[in-house]
């Protein structure tokens, strides 16, 4: 050893540091042995049933349903089953679903009522005891109704192809030649992840401690041949990185060694594999090093697959081109995520540390001279110009792969992570919309002129005080009527009625991006003709642009404020508030300095947010008699939900087993603490007595885990109808006066709320809000998952019909609001002078 140490010191230093590493892998591996429990859903695959040899059985009353099936090894968490149930909350009756062994005996069971069952897609049903099931032995699942009934129709889907998985059915005792919709959901310990990963570190150990020179010296006394095999497998190293890139992205995404090898042969491969050549050897034009080139590259491809990895967990979309101006906001709230890691992340663990000690434990050699460092430099140049002719100049990527630009999950993991990044990087380009021109603009705006902020309308109304809380999170996750709980959550937004319009408000993000439903809101913008999943405040507003903070600047009211109780510098707000109009921008140090600044978990509570707004109305009005104005953004209900930023006392449950989700949980309880604060600011507001209006709405679904709303819809959520995704990106919204308003039920999205609020509240209109509400009533829903006519029909975004011509008139109005800032037409967005 000491001979070893003094011939090639650093060397002997690198091997030492390779195998630390893998014993660091290997702790890492079996310190997380609890994270090796799988999931097996056991079904017909979709693609293998024909959608014409379909039927449902419809009936009413008590009837029992009895599934012959083949078990799988590992223990039955739940099943799904698909009903016939539209109109289910009508309906009547319950649903009992048993387990039975192959001699009768009773396993497992669970209930639900009908009002419970979903209309078309499977149903959850979960047992309260663990039962080990044995592969391929037969099993019975047992459906047994009880008064089931349903005006509409009640019954079961069931298809003509068994698969392997099903026996008979019956009904009632009589054969049926199909069988039923079913899906059975195991948990088991993957004992063979657990092997598979401790041997890969083993091997690697094994490859790190081989002395090559002694291998060396071998080949020379056997075949008289000097040979070095070191610098031969650092050098198939180097050429094998970008292969190695690929699979280190494939791995994250959930594929399998077997599943990566045969996406070997297919253009998702090699457009990735073209991308991280580039990147390779622009690394290596710099390092000149084979060795450091490679451990260089993998261990950035590692930072960025593991970052995506996370991402995608928390917010439930992967990282994309527009992501990268939203990194302080990601850094503010990152400390407060639990990081722990799947079977999926740890694998990813294993092959960065088995191929970085690999790579460290190789001799290092001297890198190219400079002509041919020169040809190195020449030939990435090329390969750069070669790349962005390929992803940004041509169709041929985009005729080869499939690329959701509005829902890029859906093949995100397909494509693979960096052509995926690639993709959104170039759609994320604004294109000027056809036949614009500044002169088309004037030609539309003709039609709706600007009022005058300075001419009276000859009434003697006060013009009303107007407070806007966009709430974090803000949710009723009962919009598709299947969470049981033990009490309502949101008792105070249900019970108002009397001068109070709320409903539906479809928004463009779920789960994240909380700035985008704020522009909507501010600007009377829609994300429709805006890239996915793009910051607008990051990306676009750069100049003055017109919203309704000058809208009502321009009408005489005071305040013209914006607060949001944390850290100021998420989402670019600090610059974008002031060119949206705000006189100010209050974040939690104003807060925490006028001692309204109780914590709820990690987060200034929704009741001293509002509390501070009872404080800054009462200030302003003693100050000033003009009408008062401000837009609050509460932090509150923040997610994660996991206990890492803190907890609150679950007083509410979810009843239901099939459905319960820690994290959903928590966050009904926090909803919870917000409807109590929002009664007390009512409360407030109904003894003042110059007229007041106070608008809430929700800026996005709680960011909890895909399984608990794929629960909810019975079906994943990647694989959503456009209506159902439309609900899913949805929240509530509410009106509330302290004098007579209306009342009404009125769904819309959130590009058309602040000009219906200023249209409510009496006020003078800019020509862009008069268009808004002619809008509205033909589509009153617009949004980046949809739009919605005045007959409910729902249309893709991206979908044409009868209205796009109206949508292409908008589209021209935005791009000139929003892009075309030197030829912007001034007396169509804000009020005359």
């Amino acid at each position: 050893m000491k001979k070893y140490f003094k011939n090639n010191p650093t060397l002997f230093i690198k091997k030492c540091i390779s195998v630390l590493l893998i014993l660091f892998g290997i702790c890492f591996v079996l310190l997380n042995r609890d994270e090796y429990y799988s999931v097996h859903k056991d079904y017909v695959p979709l693609k293998e049933e024909i959608r014409e040899e379909e039927t449902i059985i419809e009936f009413s009353g008590n009837h029992t349903f009895e599934q012959v099936f083949y078990g799988w090894d590992g223990v039955l968490s739940k099943a799904t089953i698909r009903f016939y149930n539209q109109g289910r909350i009508n309906s009547t009756g319950s649903v009992t679903v048993n387990i039975l062994s192959d001699t009768g005996e009773l396993l497992v069971s669970s209930d639900k009522s009908l009002t419970k069952i979903n209309a078309s897609d499977r149903t959850a049903f979960a047992f309260d005891n663990d039962i080990t099931l044995e592969k391929d032995k037969q099993y019975l699942l047992q459906i047994i109704t009880h008064d089931a009934y349903n005006p509409q129709g009640f019954g079961l889907y069931t298809h003509i192809d068994k698969g392997d998985l099903f026996g008979q059915l019956s009904q009632d005792g009589n054969k049926i030649d199909s069988r039923l919709r079913a899906t059975f959901i195991y948990t088991f310990y993957s004992f063979k992840a657990l092997r598979s990963m401790l041997v890969l570190l083993l091997l690697a150990l094994v490859f790190v401690l081989i002395p090559f020179e002694r291998v060396d010296t071998i080949i020379k006394q056997k075949t008289g041949k000097a040979v070095d095999t070191n610098i031969l497998i650092s050098r198939i190293f180097f050429l094998a990185t970008p292969v190695l890139c690929v699979l280190i992205g494939d791995r994250f995404n959930g594929f399998h060694l077997s599943e990566m090898i045969e996406r070997m042969f297919s253009f998702e491969f090699l457009f990735n594999l073209m991308i991280y050549v580039t990147i390779w050897m622009l690394v290596y034009m710099v390092v000149n090093r084979t060795q450091y080139t490679s451990i260089i590259v993998l261990v950035l491809t590692f930072v960025a697959d593991i970052a995506n990895y996370y991402v995608w967990l928390f917010r439930g979309c992967p990282i994309l081109a527009a992501d990268v101006q939203s990194a302080t906001t990601a850094a503010n709230v990152a400390a407060n995520f639990s990081y722990s890691l799947d079977m999926t992340g740890i694998w990813g663990v294993v092959y960065i540390i088995s191929f970085v000690s690999m790579l460290l434990s190789l001799k290092g050699y001297p890198g190219l001279k400079l002509k041919k460092r020169l040809l190195a430099v020449a030939a990435s140049v090329v390969l750069v110009l070669c790349s962005n002719a390929l992803f940004f100049r041509s169709d041929f990527v985009a005729t080869h792969v499939k690329f959701s630009v509005w829902h890029p999950q859906t093949t995100y993991g397909e494509n693979g992570n960096a052509l995926s990044f690639v993709l959104s990087c170039a759609s994320a380009r604004i294109h000027k919309p056809s036949g614009y021109s500044v002169n088309e603009v004037k030609k539309i705006t003709e039609e709706y002129v600007s009022d005058s902020a300075s001419d009276s309308d000859g009434s003697d109304c006060q013009k009303p005080n107007i407070i806007a809380i966009m709430n974090e999170a803000w949710a009723d996750l009962n919009y598709n009527n299947t969470l049981d709980l033990s009490e309502d959550y949101l008792p105070f937004l249900h019970s108002m009625k009397e001068n109070t319009i709320k409903g539906k408000l479809y928004v463009s993000i779920e789960g994240a991006n909380t700035a985008n439903t704020e522009f909507e809101f501010l600007t009377g913008d829609t994300l429709n003709f805006l890239p996915y999943r793009v910051i607008a405040y990051n990306e676009y507003i750069k100049d003055i642009t017109p919203s309704m903070a000058y809208t009502l600047k321009d009408q005489g009211y005071c305040g013209i404020n914006a607060y949001h109780p944390f850290l100021a510098s998420g989402w670019n707000r600090t610059n974008a508030y002031p060119l949206l109009g705000f006189h100010n921008f209050y974040d939690q140090e104003y807060y925490k300095a006028n001692g309204n600044a109780d914590i709820v978990r990690n987060y200034i509570s929704d009741e001293s947010d509002f509390k501070q707004i009872i404080d800054d109305f009462e200030t302003a009005k003693k100050e000033s008699s003009d009408p008062f104005y401000l837009f609050n953004v509460t932090m509150q209900n923040h997610g994660s939900y996991t206990g890492s930023r803190g907890m609150v006392d679950t007083k509410i449950k979810i009843q239901d087993k099939a459905l319960y989700d820690f994290e959903a949980e928590q966050y009904v309880n926090l909803a919870k603490l917000t409807d109590d604060s929002f009664k007390m600011l009512i409360d407030y507001f109904k003894k003042v007595e110059e007229p007041t209006i106070i608008v809430m709405f929700g800026d996005h679904q709680p960011p909890i885990r895909n399984d608990f709303y794929s629960a909810q819809f019975g079906k994943d959520v990647d694989n959503l109808s456009v209506e159902q995704k439309s609900n899913w990106y949805s929240t509530p919204y509410v009106i509330w006066a302290n004098y007579d308003i209306p009342e009404q039920e009125l769904d819309m999205s959130a590009n058309y709320l602040s000009s219906y609020v200023m249209n409510l509240a009496g006020l003078k209109l800019t020509g862009y809000n008069k268009f808004l509400l002619d809008l509205q009533k033909e589509l009153p829903v617009i949004s980046a998952v949809c739009y919605k006519d005045k007959d409910g029909n729902i249309y893709a975004n991206d979908e044409e019909s009868k209205y796009s011509t109206l949508l292409h008139t908008y589209e021209i109005l935005q791009y000139n609001h929003l892009f075309d800032t030197e030829n912007l037409v001034d007396e169509f967005f804000f009020l005359k002078e």
